[in-house]
């Protein structure tokens, strides 16, 4: 890793406050909305053209996961 991929994933975090650590990641809450309708078919309504979708992300090696639980233990950082 060069010093400049050091500092931008050092200078990431105060561009997220609300970063977290979860295990060796530094992970972020993300939405988008998504095209169709929502894979569970509780939270579906007629008509519905599309959902949005909750995710978090690592701001370290980009990884993204449903959940806190999804994410593998090791921080692959880029």
């Amino acid at each position: 890793m060069s010093d400049s991929d050091s500092y931008e994933i050092n200078a990431s975090a105060p561009n997220h406050p609300d970063a977290k650590h979860v295990d060796a990641h530094l992970v972020i809450d993300k939405s988008e909305w998504v095209p169709g309708k929502h894979p569970d078919p509780q939270q579906r309504h007629e008509g519905q053209t599309e959902y949005l979708e909750r995710y978090i992300q690592c701001l370290r090696c980009g990884q993204e996961a449903l959940n806190e639980r999804d994410l593998p233990v090791e921080c692959d950082r880029r």
